[in-house]
């Protein structure tokens, strides 16, 4: 089986200001975030895991490398895992989106599939298509290992919506920041379990 974990990027200071946080708001950890993903690394098996993929943007990376102190595995850049392209939205106050185009906010205050009529943001098609080139890329490189991806909210509903075959993004809500996603993978299969979602520390695992 192929052990995979998704973890979301600790806290920015957009996260904090409930601002849109998208590829285009490329800001690092704040003081909170770097706290979070402390806390993670000191109850997770990150001496276990064989590989690290993440986003190529700094919140993601800064996350990876506390998550990797000590037991230095191999990190791999990967641009198909950066967030979801909001456009002119990007960076904008999600509050006053809201205000006005209630219309593409689902019940739990997420984007809906149409947000992108709305604005210059990229389509979750797009995500979703870049989402499945990564994940068969990886299943055909990994067997019997732990892989971790250190990743962003919407990239890892998406993740979770794809390979679990859920019918619509609304109904995948979003993991907490320094949150862990644990799926297990047949090799043959490549049927994919979740094991559990939004575990965070301390005493997770």
């Amino acid at each position: 089986m192929i052990n995979v974990y998704i973890v979301r990027h600790g806290e920015t200071n957009t996260n904090l200001e409930r601002k849109v946080n998208g590829s285009a708001t490329d800001l690092p950890l704040n003081k909170r975030g770097v706290q979070q993903v402390k806390n993670l690394q000191a109850n997770f098996i990150t001496n276990k895991i064989d590989c690290i993929y993440t986003s190529p943007l700094q919140r993601a990376q800064q996350t990876a490398k506390i998550l990797n102190q000590k037991h230095h595995k191999p990190v791999i850049i990967d641009k198909r895992l950066t967030e979801m392209n909001y456009g002119n939205w990007d960076g904008q106050d999600a509050v006053l989106i809201k205000e006005d185009y209630p219309q593409v906010f689902d019940e739990l205050g997420f984007f809906k599939e149409n947000y992108s009529d709305y604005c210059t943001g990229e389509t979750f098609a797009h995500l979703a298509n870049r989402l499945a080139s990564f994940w068969d890329d990886l299943l055909n490189k990994h067997d019997e290992e732990n892989v971790l991806l250190v990743c962003h909210g919407t990239v890892s509903r998406c993740l979770i919506q794809n390979t679990l075959h859920i019918e619509h993004i609304s109904q995948v809500g979003e993991l907490q920041n320094a949150g862990v996603i644990k799926l297990i993978v047949s090799p043959i299969s490549r049927q994919t379990y979740l094991h559990y979602y939004n575990r965070i520390a301390p005493g997770i695992f």
